[in-house]
């Protein structure tokens, strides 16, 4: 990871537990100082994970690959949760049709390694909800049910088959794991 890429994620992780502690405030930037640590979990075990995911995946089939955040989706973010809803388009990770094996040569992406590439997210955050589910169930410590519900809600819209979502490449690959895998989401967002 560069220096460039690891500042985007710093900047899109800073940038998305503000919008989220806004939201949890209802608004009122007084209760900033009581939502900013739950927040910036929800953040690190919902948002980073999944690009992460996408990243790795990517690169283990030796595409270049790099997270690059959106200024414009940061900045909606923060005024939505003012207006008490939340816009997050913070940023994305680009696969570029390059081979880290080749020396950088053009080589072309299948749909297999573009469907896994791009279920990897969702399926990451779907692992973190069940997780969250589980320590949920031992502790009873609503945190963990309210990252559980966000997780699972972030696969779920994810997973929408439409461009430029995840969803869309996964069911253009296998119409069948998509729809496993979108119904697993809605499930486990159901059962919190």
């Amino acid at each position: 990871m560069d220096k460039e890429e690891f500042n985007d994620i710093i900047i899109s992780v800073a940038a998305l537990t503000f919008a989220f502690a806004i939201l949890m405030g209802n608004g009122n930037p007084l209760f900033i100082p009581y939502t900013i640590l739950p927040s910036f979990l929800a953040v690190i075990l919902c948002f980073f994970p999944h690009e992460l995911a996408h990243r790795a995946v990517a690169r283990h089939f030796e595409f270049y690959a790099r997270y690059i955040m959106w200024p414009l989706g940061l900045f909606l973010a923060i005024i939505s949760a003012f207006l008490g809803f939340l816009f997050a388009a913070p940023g994305a990770v680009y696969v570029y049709p390059y081979s880290t094996r080749f020396a950088f040569q053009v080589v072309p992406m299948t749909r297999r390694e573009n469907g896994l590439i791009s279920l990897a997210g969702p399926a990451t955050n779907m692992l973190i909800g069940f997780l969250m589910l589980v320590l949920y169930y031992f502790t009873n410590f609503s945190l963990f049910a309210w990252i559980a519900s966000l997780s699972f809600w972030f696969a779920v819209f994810n997973l929408i088959p439409f461009p430029p979502l995840d969803g869309s490449k996964v069911f253009a690959w296998n119409m069948k794991i998509w729809a496993c895998v979108f119904f697993t989401a809605l499930i486990g967002w159901k059962l919190v």
